[in-house]
């Protein structure tokens, strides 16, 4: 008998939380290890207490736990090269190395790489002193959005719509040592995120996701990293998805690849969709939290198998598309009012397993995600409404527009 696999999954997040339940369903799958945070993983998931930066403790403890594949989440890992190190000393890994990524992971560059390659993107100005931040405002457009080079939480993101709300944000993001900013003029539109996954040279896409990025109803309230999903997106048409791979995928692949840092790994295209025409905000290492449980239940597609294949260097010719399914999925970002409260009614829901959770006591801001499937977008809308019923009301929100 074929002895089952063994995964790590490097990161804390709800991201990976919903990573973990869809590799556990894999019959070749063995023990999941991941690191971070043990109250928000399901019981099966065996913890390690390494931080994601200590990349050669990493490794040491892959090689002494029989680790098969390692899945990085993690932009503290990434950074840390855990892609080169691991693969320098024979262990599989799916993620990207750091010169490849460090375009990605840090949205200061990721700006100025769209810019260079002329694919569409905000006007932006980054800044690491706050009196030119300040100085900028005097003849930018608003409103804005004024965000650290790499925004975590909501804590890191400001959407403007005056002079004197922009000169708050810019004061408390360099309050809190933050080495430079990012000022980009808000465009309104359709947001969605373009999912793909590449080993580098061929890239295939794996879904959209309509993305909501504000916390109340028609984008009120503050920005967020992400306050709900849905899938499909109807406004994103084959023909705007072959546009997507062409003029913006296939480009930045390529000039990855020219420079000599082919990109192996997720990306997701943060995009507004205004008049047809398609602007790319930022990219991201791996699934968004927000996103995770929606796009994951779109796929047929065996995840620790398409991992493997990347990582073996077999993806181009083991792969022609991503299957997926017609089932439409609607995800909400839960919010808490509140630190330290336990939330309540968790036992009650019919779909647990569609509860993706840091913690299960709060704290202020973002908590976790809500998520349901059905066979349309309508039928899920109603379900997360009534599993959504089952939560403590008092303590929790989220979007309530997005189950209309």
């Amino acid at each position: 008998m074929e002895r089952k696999k063994n995964i790590l999954i490097v990161g804390s997040s709800v991201s990976a939380v919903a990573l973990a339940k869809k590799l556990k369903s894999y019959e070749a799958v063995g023990e999941i290890f991941a690191t971070g945070m043990a109250c928000g993983m399901p019981d099966f998931v065996k913890i390690v207490d390494i931080r994601e930066e200590k990349v050669e403790e990493m490794l040491s403890f892959a090689l002494e736990n029989s680790i098969d594949l390692t899945v990085v989440l993690s932009k503290k890992a990434i950074k840390a090269d855990i892609a080169g190190f691991f693969s320098a000393n024979g262990q599989m890994i799916f993620a990207p190395d750091s010169e490849s990524a460090k375009q990605i992971v840090d949205e200061a560059l990721t700006k100025k790489f769209l810019y260079k390659l002329r694919i569409p993107t905000s006007k932006f100005g980054v800044f690491e002193k706050p009196q030119l931040a300040a100085d900028y405002l005097k003849t930018a457009n608003f409103p804005l959005v004024i965000k650290t080079s790499e925004p975590e939480s909501e804590r890191d993101l400001f959407a403007c719509p005056t002079v004197s709300v922009a000169n708050i944000a810019i004061n408390d993001l360099f309050f809190k040592s933050e080495p430079k900013i990012i000022i980009e003029e808000f465009i309104s539109g359709h947001n969605f995120t373009y999912y793909v996954v590449t080993d580098g040279y061929k890239a295939l896409p794996l879904g959209v996701v309509t993305s909501y990025k504000f916390s109340d109803e028609v984008n009120g309230g503050y920005l967020t990293k992400g306050s709900g999903a849905s899938m499909p997106d109807f406004k994103v048409t084959q023909e705007l998805e072959h546009r997507m791979m062409k003029d913006i995928v296939s480009r930045v692949l390529a000039s990855l690849e020219n420079s000599g840092n082919p990109y192996l790994g997720i990306m997701g295209f943060n995009c507004i969709l205004r008049d047809d025409k398609i602007f790319v905000e930022s990219i991201s290492p791996f699934v968004e939290d927000a996103h995770a449980q929606v796009l994951y239940n779109s796929l047929d597609e065996n995840l620790l198998a398409l991992f493997e294949a990347c990582a073996m260097g077999v993806f181009a010719d083991d792969y022609e598309e991503i299957k997926t399914n017609a089932l439409a999925s609607v995800s909400v970002t839960l919010f808490s009012r509140y630190d330290g409260e336990e939330i309540q009614g968790i036992d009650n829901l019919d779909y647990p397993e569609n509860l993706n959770l840091y913690n299960t006591k709060t704290r202020k801001g973002a908590v976790g995600t809500l998520t349901a499937t059905a066979g349309t977008l309508t039928r899920a809308k109603e379900k997360l409404a009534g599993e959504l019923a089952h939560l403590n009301a008092g303590c929790l929100k989220y979007r309530k527009d997005i189950i209309r």
